[in-house]
């Protein structure tokens, strides 16, 4: 299937995300923790990728998979646009 999930994962975009999660692993996870969208820390890394609904939301699919099932989201936060993205799903770890 060339638009499965686990195609675009294989992708420069894909590629690209694995390496920024890895790159920023602890400041991700403090963002999820704290409230604040975890795009927001990898964006500078994805800007060349990032500005299309189909590249953010699957960089957004990559995030959650990355953080797990500690995680839950709990809403999203918009801010002024930059490095391709405006808005970020923000995160609340379960109990």
């Amino acid at each position: 299937m060339p638009f499965s999930i686990e195609h675009q994962k294989n992708t420069p975009l894909g590629i690209a995300t694995s390496h920024a999660l890895d790159r920023h692993a602890v400041a991700v996870q403090a963002a999820a923790r704290t409230g604040q969208p975890p795009v927001h820390i990898i964006a500078p890394d994805l800007e060349i990728h990032l500005g299309s609904q189909k590249t953010n939301a699957l960089v957004g699919r990559m995030i959650r998979e990355w953080l797990g099932p500690a995680f839950k989201v709990k809403g999203r936060k918009k801010w002024p646009r930059q490095h391709g993205t405006e808005s970020g799903a923000v995160y609340a770890p379960v109990a």
